[in-house]
């Protein structure tokens, strides 16, 4: 199974592009794992409550598939970089700064590019 941690913009990327999640991601990892803490699910859930109705982020589905980790508080960065880090899993996520800084540590992305191309980028 290919275990990848989400972050929100991550996860939202993925909704929007409208990919078949399965399919997408079995390409790049493996069937997806999703691994998701709980500072993370807080951010999609606000993100959700200002969607319009037919704009949902299908959170019941992503708390279906996941592990949900709960993580001391701290920048959700951080805390993504330091979960990523503890289990040599990759990171969805579409955030330019979060992307540079676990490259530049050796971690492994997962991205929506252009909207419908989802692409693996290994750490250095």
């Amino acid at each position: 199974m290919g275990d990848v941690l989400i972050d929100a913009c991550g996860w939202v990327a993925l909704i929007d592009g409208s990919f078949n999640i399965d399919l997408a991601l079995s390409q790049i990892i493996g069937p997806p794992h999703f691994i998701l803490i709980d500072l993370v699910l807080e951010e999609l859930e606000d993100i959700e409550a200002s969607r319009p109705r037919g704009k949902k982020l299908m959170l019941d589905l992503l708390l279906q598939r996941s592990t949900l980790i709960e993580y001391s508080t701290m920048h959700t960065d951080d805390a993504l970089l330091e979960v990523a880090s503890e289990r040599k899993i990759p990171i969805l996520t579409i955030d330019s700064n979060l992307k540079r800084r676990a490259l530049e540590v050796g971690l492994g992305i997962v991205e929506v590019t252009q909207g419908k191309n989802i692409r693996l980028v290994n750490g250095l």
